[in-house]
């Protein structure tokens, strides 16, 4: 009985917007701008050449997400003296405007750096670096007000904003070493969670704060995530949201980036079976983040080999069926899905980094099987059109379990009747 009260009281706790929010196909094609400039073209499945947000569409999908970089022209012995020139914030806006001319969602990708951010490296944007830890939180406030207004002058209102990216360990406390070429800690008073390193949970929050506050002053209604990356495991990140939330953090949704068949060379069989065990532990991360935080999840990075195209798909069909099946979840976004024929940045060349292989194009330019999941649902499709889904015959509640899946008969829990939680 103690069990059955305390899962009803969860629930109870749930907000109606949390349940009553859409899903989110999409992808991160932050790349495409680049690969235009360096001649390569996009095709549908009969081998037409489609504008990239177009094929998108054209793949199921309803949202893009793009990253922004501080200034990656900067270059010099900076945080990255191999700036790439691309993910400013005048090619962010060019491409958010592309999204929205195809009706599509938009999740904005703030890195606070001048390249890539990780849980190697959180490097300190050129111009910011020597600041104080007030100066940071100011620098970051500026350029997320910059960023996003720069979008509204445009006439893009993003619906999500990510603030870092994927910040296990903290945002703004590395820099790079040329002598070692790589990236190292920064010292002095940085954004890193591990106060070893001259930070601390106060003060990454601080940081990421700076950036909510900013984001909410140019969109009051933006929804501000946090982004974590996960390891293929059930491990438990409610530590960390514990933590966050206990040095003042604020967010209203979390983001995770999820690689089922990373690091795994068994073959296509092995990686399929292996890739829905992650899936299924995914799915004990995020019950168990949603327990801590309650606020929905959204899975804003992922991918598969591309040479696994049938085992390939299988996985993120699998993905899409478990995140459906629980409420809370809001989305599934791949992680540059355009690359193809083994194409990569030519600042890769200067770091020695490899290609990137885990897209969703086939080596001719068109979509492969991979993305067939993105497809809507029939439900999603009426919704996304503005027909009801209600028939006349059909109950007027819904009720959900505790993980956030639709119940036919309720005994017990909440239900949503007229716009209204309603315990049973």
């Amino acid at each position: 009985m103690k069990r059955i009260i305390l899962s009803t009281l969860f629930l109870a706790a749930l907000p109606f917007s949390v349940l009553a929010q859409g899903f989110a196909r999409g992808a991160d094609i932050s790349w495409y701008t680049e690969m235009e400039k360096d001649g390569k073209h996009f095709y549908n499945t009969a081998g037409q050449q489609t504008e990239i947000n177009a094929l998108m569409k054209e793949c199921g999908m309803n949202a893009i997400r793009l990253r922004v970089w501080v200034d990656p022209v900067f270059g010099g012995q900076g945080s990255c003296p191999f700036a790439s020139g691309w993910c400013g914030t005048d090619d962010t806006v060019q491409k958010a405007l592309a999204a929205k001319a195809q009706g599509m969602d938009v999740l904005i990708d703030f890195h606070y750096s001048d390249f890539f951010a990780d849980p190697s490296r959180q490097a300190i944007p050129t111009a910011w670096q020597g600041s104080t830890l007030d100066e940071l939180a100011q620098h970051v406030a500026d350029h997320t007000t910059a960023v996003l207004t720069a979008l509204k002058e445009a006439g893009v209102t993003p619906k999500w904003v990510q603030l870092g990216n994927e910040t296990r360990n903290g945002m703004l406390y590395s820099k790079y070493n040329a002598s070692k070429k790589d990236w190292e800690n920064a010292g002095g008073a940085t954004g890193s969670t591990n106060a070893n390193y001259g930070g601390g949970w106060a003060n990454y929050a601080k940081l990421s704060n700076a950036g909510y506050d900013a984001a909410k002053a140019v969109f009051p209604d933006v929804v501000c995530m946090s982004h974590l990356d996960t390891r293929g495991s059930d491990e438990d990140l409610s530590w960390w949201f514990t933590a966050f939330k206990n040095a003042g953090g604020k967010l209203d949704m979390v983001g995770l980036s999820h690689y089922p068949m990373y690091w795994n060379n068994g073959g296509e069989a092995t990686a399929t079976t292996t890739g829905k065990s992650r899936n299924e532990g995914l799915m004990k991360v995020i019950v168990n983040t949603f327990k801590t935080v309650q606020v929905p999840v959204m899975i804003v990075e992922t991918g598969v080999y591309c040479e696994y195209v049938n085992g390939g798909k299988e996985v993120m069909q699998d993905l899409f069926d478990k995140c459906r099946a629980r409420n809370y979840i809001k989305g599934v976004f791949y992680w540059e899905p355009e690359q193809y024929n083994w194409w990569k940045p030519a600042v890769y060349n200067t770091i020695g980094w490899n290609n990137y292989n885990m897209c969703g194009f086939l080596n001719n330019g068109r979509p492969a099987a991979i993305l067939d999941p993105w497809q809507p649902t029939d439900a999603e499709r009426e919704q996304e059109a503005g027909i009801s889904t209600v028939r006349p015959d059909a109950p007027t509640s819904t009720a959900y379990d505790l993980l956030g899946r639709r119940l036919a008969q309720p005994t017990h829990g909440v239900s949503i009747k007229d716009g209204r939680k309603v315990l049973r």
